[in-house]
């Protein structure tokens, strides 16, 4: 196969897929047809000779074939936004999807103002928050993910470049009439109250406080594991359990009057949060701006209350 018989329009779709594992959701985010996304599929396929993705009956899979092309292949598109950035004299006149891979409390935190931000200053810009687990953080998604933000002395990501942008601390969220939990009481007395958790994997408590439990040799009463920390306030607003959340969240819930918060009376790690990007992507000047704009907000942040 000759470079002028290959349509390079053709890894946008291939990206699109990737990021999506759906051939309808790639259209809608491509704003075209889901035939148009399902013909350049099939004449992927024929040229690469391979399935590239198969359907297991709940999303597009890829096949070991995409997983060694996406890396490339998203360094070349990489390369060519840059180029029609810079040809066109408008850094970010460029139409193109960042996706951004976090913690859902992030996005209930900073979101309001990111795609206010960007609605003014890169309109052709989207932004696609994704949640990954610890194992789902490997070489392929630094390939695929635009920006990573995690706690940095929680999640160790290996091949990125990082930056520091704010510390926070863990503290508790309770039911604003919960008579239970209150400023300086027991730890024990603190512990055997019923306590809903966050775990990054099903049938096992797997977070970054969790760590801590583990050196102390106790465990909060959970009753409940949810991967998400965003309904914890709900859940606590309308019943007696408490819950272990970052204090800028709980900050934001309180300031809705149904919750309250106090200082955990065990000893946890403070959180670190950093923005983690792949290097390969440095001066891509949508990349930049994210960066930017994203360390800004986070390091400007006040609770709306």
């Amino acid at each position: 196969m000759q470079l002028r018989d290959f349509d390079i329009n053709l890894l946008n779709i291939l990206e699109a897929i990737w990021l999506t594992r759906s051939v309808s959701v790639a259209a809608r985010r491509l704003n075209l047809g889901q035939s148009t996304i399902s013909a350049a599929l099939n004449r992927l396929r024929d040229q690469l000779n391979d399935e590239l993705f198969v359907w297991n009956g709940h999303e597009m899979v890829p096949t070991p074939v995409t997983e060694q092309l996406m890396p490339l292949a998203s360094d070349v598109l990489s390369r060519v936004r840059t180029l029609l950035e810079k040809a066109s004299g408008a850094p970010l006149s460029v139409e193109r999807n960042l996706v951004i891979a976090s913690v859902d409390f992030v996005v209930a935190l900073y979101g309001a103002e990111l795609i206010t931000r960007a609605m003014q200053e890169a309109p052709n810009l989207k932004l696609d928050f994704v949640t990954l687990g610890p194992a789902q953080i490997n070489k392929t998604s630094i390939t695929s993910i635009d920006l990573f933000i995690f706690p940095a002395n929680a999640v160790r990501i290996a091949g990125v470049r990082k930056q520091a942008c704010y510390v926070d601390e863990y503290v508790c969220i309770a039911n604003k009439d919960n008579q239970n939990i209150f400023e300086g009481m027991d730890v024990e007395a603190f512990l055997t109250l019923p306590h809903i958790g966050f775990s990054a994997m099903p049938r096992m408590i797997f977070s970054h406080e969790a760590i801590s439990w583990q050196d102390m040799r106790v465990e909060p009463n959970y009753r409940m594991l949810m991967p998400g920390y965003a309904s914890f306030p709900d859940v606590v607003a309308e019943s007696d359990v408490v819950a272990i959340v970052p204090k800028r969240f709980a900050l934001k819930a309180c300031a809705q009057g149904r919750v309250k918060w106090i200082n955990t009376p065990v000893k946890l790690p403070e959180l670190d949060f950093a923005i983690a990007w792949n290097p390969t992507h440095e001066n891509e000047p949508a990349q930049k701006w994210l960066r930017d704009t994203m360390r800004d907000i986070m390091q400007n942040w006040a609770v709306s209350a």
